[in-house]
């Protein structure tokens, strides 16, 4: 009996990785898109249980030595966010630190299994294409509701498909010899899906993602698969075109030029001249994280009369205005290395590519519904990397 007891604990303990890997990659792919908070509380839940069952003191030197290494470039952006949070106080920037959270717990819970580029791609591709057709059933049969799916903006839930898009597609054109002809077959057929899923939600933000992928594959000298991916991106530009989106656009600019300010264009070009003034008049330290309200209850007027109170509609002036050059400065350099650090593995390199694509326009890493995906892939990519520094090692 003592046998068999102990038997079922190894069994558990060799488990509960799993459980791990399967909660963190659902919650990215689907429970943080719904806007469900519990899903960050599964994460720690089943990662600190793991971490305490299979705690091993021979490993534990080598594993907060390979964590150090990759929470490094982190530790920039990161400590802007103290220094920020000294000064305007906490709140506003909690969500930076739960995601250094899920990122360290994810990192130490996995570290008794080997996580395989392979199955890390094909589990994404399936999550994608079921959540794409899903995405696809919704909008044709009951349309957008409140410009929203899933009572989610869709400008996030797109957001959300194109970071698991991009991690399919970067895999596919730099890593395809990891994969069986009939896996190449089904990923391919997931990133179509999520295209047309992404066209349908008219989400013209997305599309920016797709041009820095082809910046991506020309890093990576991959020139001819940069030209198809180029014809794709300007493919899904055209059926933009045909819903009318790309011709929306236009015709808020036109107006913005002609003194009409209210529309998406319009709105969006008012934020960053007024994200500027705050810049300009608290250059060092920002506003804070809720810049917005800060400016307006100092007596700034923004440029669109009776407009809600909100971000900026951009990673960027966010940061600029929010945080200031201690912002922006602690920012970029986490960037810099984040980079440095995913030079040789491109799938990575595109994954941050789209978060600071689509930032240009709108808040993703600066709003937790994507951020925490966005990081969630991050430490899942980064642990099932092919360099020796970076893959998991079997205990």
């Amino acid at each position: 009996m003592p046998g068999y007891m102990l038997n079922d604990t190894q069994r558990i303990k060799s488990f509960l990785p799993w459980v791990v890997f399967f909660v963190t990659i659902s919650s990215a792919c689907l429970l943080f898109l719904l806007g469900i908070h519990f899903a960050k509380y599964l994460i720690f839940a089943f990662s600190i249980l793991s971490i305490v069952l299979i705690f091993d003191k021979e490993t534990f030197k080598e594993s907060i030595k390979q964590i150090s290494i990759f929470l490094t470039p982190w530790l920039f952006w990161l400590l802007s966010l103290l220094v920020l949070s000294a000064i305007h106080g906490a709140d506003g920037y909690s969500y930076g630190y739960n995601a250094l959270l899920i990122m360290v717990l994810v990192f130490l819970s996995l570290q008794p299994i080997s996580l395989s580029r392979n199955l890390l791609i094909r589990v994404i591709a399936l999550f994608l294409f079921f959540m794409s057709i899903a995405i696809i059933i919704h909008v044709l049969t009951i349309g957008f509701i409140d410009n929203g799916v899933y009572s989610v903006n869709k400008n996030k839930v797109a957001g959300v498909v194109t970071f698991l898009s991009i991690c399919c597609f970067s895999s596919l054109i730099f890593e395809k010899d990891i994969f069986a002809f009939k896996e190449e077959i089904f990923i391919a057929l997931s990133v179509l899906t999520s295209l047309l899923c992404i066209v349908l939600l008219e989400a013209r933000t997305a599309l920016l993602a797709y041009f820095a992928l082809v910046l991506v594959v020309c890093l990576g000298k991959k020139f001819k698969v940069a030209l198809v991916v180029l014809i794709i991106s300007c493919i899904m530009v055209a059926l933009f075109s045909a819903t009318g989106r790309i011709q929306q656009g236009i015709s808020d600019l036109q107006n913005f030029q002609d003194g009409n300010n209210r529309t998406s264009w319009g709105i969006r070009l008012e934020l960053w001249k007024f994200a500027l003034i705050g810049f300009c008049d608290s250059p060092v330290y920002g506003w804070g994280s809720k810049a917005f309200d800060a400016l307006v209850d100092n007596g700034y007027v923004f440029g669109v009369q009776d407009y809600f109170r909100t971000h900026f509609h951009s990673d960027f002036f966010q940061t600029l205005v929010g945080g200031g050059l201690i912002g922006v400065i602690g920012w970029i350099s986490t960037l810099i290395l984040l980079v440095r650090q995913s030079w040789k593995d491109f799938t990575k390199l595109a994954l941050l590519a789209s978060i600071l694509a689509m930032g240009l326009t709108d808040r993703y890493w600066s709003h937790w519904i994507t951020f925490y995906p966005f990081v969630s892939l991050w430490v899942l990519l980064y642990l099932s990397g092919d360099s020796e520094e970076n893959r998991i090692k079997n205990v």
